[in-house]
């Protein structure tokens, strides 16, 4: 497995499997379903576009679960306030 550099966002790694696989996120049902529920609960849990496209790439099995995991850690210790 291919380690992360601390100086790459994480956002550029994700555009670049984007761009070298084609793909884009779409908004599927599922997702419309899960975040009404979600609202509905009470719960105030959005992801961004960032962690959309990493969970996208998953399900297309473009990356490994480790994988996604990696970089949803480093994607939280990017946008956490300090």
């Amino acid at each position: 497995m291919k380690t992360i550099k601390p100086t790459q966002a994480v956002a550029t790694i994700l555009s670049r499997y984007q761009r070298q696989r084609k793909c884009q996120v779409p908004v599927t049902a599922t997702d419309v379903y899960a975040d009404s529920i979600a609202r509905v609960c009470g719960d105030d849990v959005d992801l961004d576009p960032v962690e959309r496209g990493l969970i996208h790439l998953k399900r297309q099995k473009v990356i490994s679960g480790r994988r996604l995991v990696a970089l949803l850690a480093c994607h939280q210790r990017e946008i956490r306030p300090e």
